[in-house]
């Protein structure tokens, strides 16, 4: 006689298999996604650098071109406490006009219309927030893409980083990352030293992928710069 397995047994074993597919897919989809946006991160923050250090270059070391000088004015109430410079926009359209002579520019949104390049609404992975970086302040900030699709915002000072471009989910510490432009270099904004920020502060997670190469952060809530750099040690 020869042996076999029966369709019962056939049909379990596939359904076992099934159920482990079904658990362990998402997490492997999510890892995968997150390996891509962590390199698509240093990708874009190396053109920056590149480009910001050949801007220095060209300009003597001189990052100062002309600007207005700041008049601050209150936020609009909807934006929260604080200031903002006035002649932001003016200031953040003379440095993008410099700094895309050393970039691949596909698409130049402006400052009124950064909707048709980054995102409108950004949200948090950690809580109920919104953020709102077209508008915001002023409309001080240039927005475009690159020509491999990752959308920039940017001023004088900082940069604002969605590596998918108006694809979803838009997050802070996830598919946005902000850094800063130096004295001379783009600087992550974070000083890596006590506990990790970005669990309270998205806007300074892109230091931590940036040095670690991972987005652990978004799984575990004992990372520190001193101490654990992820989830599994």
């Amino acid at each position: 006689m020869k042996k076999a397995f029966t369709m019962a047994e056939v049909l379990i074993t596939l359904g076992i298999i099934g159920i482990v597919a079904a658990m362990t897919l998402p997490s492997l989809v999510q890892k995968y996604r997150e390996r891509q946006y962590v390199t698509a991160l240093k990708k874009a923050v190396s053109v920056l650098d590149n480009a910001y250090r050949l801007f220095l270059f060209q300009n003597g070391g001189n990052k100062e071109l002309g600007y207005k000088e700041p008049s601050y004015v209150p936020l609009p109430p909807e934006e929260g406490t604080g200031v903002y410079d006035e002649n932001g926009n003016y200031n953040s359209d003379i440095f993008f006009n410099e700094m895309k002579k050393y970039l691949n520019v596909a698409k130049d949104c402006g400052l009124y219309d950064g909707d048709k390049c980054f995102p409108k609404e950004l949200t948090s992975p950690f809580r109920s927030k919104t953020w709102n970086l077209i508008s915001a302040q002023g409309y001080s900030r240039r927005f475009f893409v690159l020509n491999d699709g990752i959308a920039i915002g940017m001023t004088p000072s900082f940069a604002y980083i969605d590596v998918n471009g108006l694809k979803k989910p838009n997050m802070l510490g996830y598919d946005v990352f902000q850094i800063g432009f130096g004295d001379k270099s783009v600087t992550y904004y974070d000083d890596t030293k006590g506990e990790v920020k970005c669990y309270t502060n998205e806007f300074t997670c892109s230091s931590w992928v940036l040095i670690n190469g991972n987005m652990d952060y978004l799984h575990c809530r004992d990372l520190s710069w001193s101490g654990k750099s992820s989830c599994k040690n």
